[in-house]
């Protein structure tokens, strides 16, 4: 495995160029690279690429469709998300979410991802691989008031676990207070890769390799 080391993780544009051949680029997202303060490597995140039929976990109702691909050279992972159901409808974002995300590494080896939807929220999380092979993204701490008018600083944490039938099941969860703080889960989803079906996507069981 090829190994990306802090020297190279540090430089902030994505092709490096030789004084000597400066025709020649070098891609830093192609092959197994790794970034030695963290372990991340862009692979990290390949399992979520594809297209994607997302149930409630619990119930297998039907939330939203969600598109992941890889662009720039595999530097960056971009989301698409359709959501089908009203969870997240409020009377002050009377519509259903449509979404984009981009994913990637930053020059520490963290896995960085900025959402953005037309609700108005846009969430900047961090985080990478836990030791149970989830990738884990957490944002930064806000203060918010609640509806009783008490000032509280919470966080969201969004897990994605690949599953061994090619599911992904994936969680997000509200904290409160501080690291230690309780959570709170707000959703719960799986994902099924989908194939097109005339107008509608059907569920595919993935075949065993």
């Amino acid at each position: 495995m090829m190994k990306l080391y802090a020297a190279l993780a540090v430089v902030p544009a994505l092709f490096l160029t030789s004084a000597a051949t400066s025709q020649e680029t070098y891609d830093a997202c192609v092959g197994k690279f790794t970034f030695v303060e963290s372990g991340a490597t862009y692979e990290d995140f390949d399992f979520w690429v594809g297209e994607w039929q997302v149930v409630a976990t619990e119930s297998g109702d039907l939330r939203g469709y969600d598109k992941i691909e890889m662009i720039h050279s595999g530097c960056v992972l971009k989301q698409e998300w359709h959501q089908m159901d009203d969870l997240f409808s409020s009377a002050e974002a009377p519509v259903r979410i449509r979404g984009t995300s981009l994913t990637g590494i930053d020059a520490k080896g963290r896995w960085r991802q900025l959402w953005t939807d037309n609700s108005g929220s846009n969430i900047l999380l961090t985080g990478g691989m836990d030791e149970k092979g989830v990738m884990t993204l957490k944002s930064d701490w806000i203060e918010v008031t609640t509806q009783t008018g008490e000032k509280v600083r919470v966080r969201n944490i969004w897990h994605w676990a690949p599953q061994d039938d090619g599911t992904i099941h994936n969680w997000g969860e509200q904290q409160r207070d501080s690291e230690t703080g309780p959570t709170t889960k707000y959703y719960d989803i799986t994902y099924h890769r989908s194939v097109k079906g005339g107008l509608a996507f059907g569920l595919r069981t993935p075949k065993p390799e």
